[in-house]
């Protein structure tokens, strides 16, 4: 292996030394095996530094060569050239040694795929912490970095492949799925059918296409019309109209089949009306001889457009010499009575009358009150125990709040009503208390208790 590497020599002793130290330093990172060497001549250089001078320097790198052994076997050589024309110019050095690979211990760095780590860094491996350790190994944490994917409740690993029905997916190393975008069933009439399935439709056979279409062979097969089945080309009719089958579909001419004239239907070529006749036409429209009729009702006759009463009912004479009435009721029942249509009568204190539809209005006035399963009217005054109450126009009786009555010892007395209780008399109060004189007992003389009355 060969070091070259050139600088300026200085002018000063303090400058000279730097220069043979920065030399000895390089050689020494560079051939570390030789540290012990080295060492000595950079002191064997330091004792003689003072003296040394730009003609010492090139007398000592031309004619000193250093020759060494290690380990018995290989030769070391150091040399330097040192070249001087004036303590100015260039001085120009190089090393020759031997390639050997030396072992003094353990490594201070790690390679590990390609790239290089000082001992103690640490770095990420995919999901792992790595650290390059003493010796050049490399140490990692051991965690399952194998990334996945959840579809349709199922988890797959990285880069598996899978099928969904009719297309191809694959767990990607995001975490998402890729599926191709084929579809996978058809619609037909409403009901769904896997793609390449084959299916009936009357006379035709269906094929479900990966394009979501359906295809359906174009053999002639007939015609299916309101129940019937036609042939291909045959001819049929429709009510007033002429119909073909033509590749599987009816076509129909699409003439009016019947005729509406005053609210009623008339077939086509109808005839209808008494005195003035009518024909339902092939347009749809009904054509009349306008012949002025007159109309019969009840034995009595009566002119077209005519009207004229009949009990509640209006009656028309038409133009056909019918007649047109209307259904009103003339009566009405109510509460079992029958009235007739106008009238108007009472019902408690509520007026009533019957309407043309037959149908009872009455106004909905409160007749009365209900107390305690009394009826009383509207106004009437009444007593309650002592209080006075009054049937309101609204149906509710309203009373006045007075107590009527005292309770003692679990009896019901009246107001002002007395009652003896031991030697005291007492009076129900109108505040429904009770309040009793303080009468005592007994009587005590010179010691001794006596009774009332003793």
């Amino acid at each position: 292996m060969v070091f070259r590497t050139s600088y300026l020599v200085p002018a000063s002793s303090n400058e000279k030394r730097g220069v043979l130290d920065y030399l000895l330093m390089l050689i020494s990172s560079t051939i570390k095996p030789y540290f012990i060497a080295l060492r000595y001549l950079k002191q064997a250089i330091k004792n003689k530094i003072s003296d040394i001078n730009a003609t010492d320097i090139n007398s000592f790198a031309t004619h000193q060569d250093m020759k060494t052994r290690h380990n018995g076997n290989n030769n070391i050589n150091f040399s330097s050239e040192v070249n001087t024309k004036s303590k100015d110019e260039i001085l120009q050095c190089k090393a020759v040694c031997t390639n050997l690979r030396c072992d003094y211990g353990q490594e201070s760095t790690c390679i590990y795929q390609g790239r290089r780590y000082r001992v103690g860094e640490t770095f990420q491996q995919s999901c792992n912490t790595c650290e390059c350790k003493h010796g050049g190994q490399v140490q990692c944490s051991n965690k399952d970095c194998t990334k996945r994917c959840t579809y349709n409740g199922k988890v797959y690993q990285e880069g598996e492949k899978f099928q969904d029905k009719c297309n191809r997916c694959k767990c990607l190393s995001s975490g998402y799925i890729q599926c191709t975008n084929n579809v996978c069933h058809c619609q037909y009439n409403g009901k769904d059918y896997d793609v390449g399935v084959s299916f009936n439709d009357g006379c035709k056979t269906c094929t479900c296409q990966t394009t979501g279409t359906v295809q359906c062979n174009s053999d002639r097969c007939g015609c299916y019309y309101k129940n019937s089945q036609y042939q291909e080309g045959q001819t049929f009719i429709d009510a007033c109209n002429t119909c073909r089958c033509i590749n599987g579909q009816v076509d129909c001419t699409t003439r009016v089949c019947q005729c509406t004239y005053q609210g009623r239907t008339y077939n086509i070529g109808q005839r209808f009306g008494e005195c003035d006749e009518c024909q339902c036409l092939f347009s749809g429209t009904v054509q009349c001889s306008n012949k002025r009729c007159k109309c019969i009702y009840n034995g009595n006759t009566y002119r077209i457009g005519e009207t004229f009463p009949n009990g509640c009912n209006t009656c028309t004479c038409k133009i056909d010499g019918s007649v047109d009435y209307t259904t009103n009721p003339c009566t009405c029942t109510y509460k079992h009575r029958v009235y007739n249509m106008g009238q108007t009568f009472t019902d408690d204190c509520n007026n009533c009358t019957c309407q043309h539809n037959g149908q009872v209005a009455c106004t909905y006035k409160t007749c009365r009150c209900t107390r305690k399963g009394r009826f009383y009217k509207i106004g009437q005054r009444f007593h309650e125990d002592c209080n006075q109450c009054q049937c309101l126009s609204t149906g509710y009786v309203q009373c006045t709040t007075k107590v009527c009555k005292c309770t003692y010892n679990n009896q019901l007395y009246n107001v002002g009503q007395t009652f003896r209780q031991g030697y005291n008399t007492c009076t129900c109060e109108v505040n429904g208390r009770v309040s009793c004189t303080n009468n005592p007992r007994n009587c005590f003389y010179n010691g001794n208790s006596y009774g009332i009355g003793d």
